[in-house]
């Protein structure tokens, strides 16, 4: 039985590296993609400290304005963090101005106000240990992670939208 917890704890262990490092490149590959578009069309871009990154959730800066850009988001699932994964703030509780998505789908990078979609999070009470479900709290607390996100569509958020910046 312990061989078999040990593997076991051996395979999450491997599958969560694998998911942390294709997370980390996909982020990576957006972020450089967009900062790159940003400046074609104008726009100062400055580099944010790690610290910055790490505890404020600021990619990068835009004219001044803190920016975090989110990858491979889709129409029909947006996860919305509020409390990461350690229990501290999610970057909706961060101190980026703004939130870009690329949406898949579309095309394109999609700008909003964090702080529009902190709010519209905020309307949601009800929570789920589900994933699959939408408009809830999802937690994974039954795995110790203290996670809280909400899982909606593009649709939803559409409505608070600033920009579409084509890729």
């Amino acid at each position: 039985m312990q061989n078999y917890l040990k593997a076991k704890k051996n395979y999450i262990m491997k599958v969560t590296k694998q998911r942390f490092d294709y997370s980390k490149k996909e982020g990576d590959r957006v972020e450089n993609s967009l900062k790159e578009k940003l400046k074609l069309l104008g726009y100062n871009i400055k580099e944010s400290t790690i610290q910055q990154d790490r505890y404020s959730h600021i990619d990068f800066f835009i004219n001044g304005y803190g920016v975090d850009a989110k990858a491979n988001r889709h129409l029909d699932t947006i996860w919305l963090e509020i409390t990461n994964v350690n229990g501290n703030n999610g970057w909706l509780k961060g101190k980026a101005f703004y939130i870009i998505f690329e949406i898949v789908e579309l095309n394109c990078y999609s700008v909003f106000n964090r702080v529009d979609l902190l709010n519209y999070a905020l309307t949601f009470k009800e929570h789920t240990e589900n994933k699959y479900e939408f408009y809830k709290i999802y937690t994974r607390k039954k795995w110790n992670k203290k996670d809280e996100v909400i899982k909606v569509k593009y649709n939803d958020i559409k409505k608070y939208e600033l920009k579409k910046i084509n890729k």
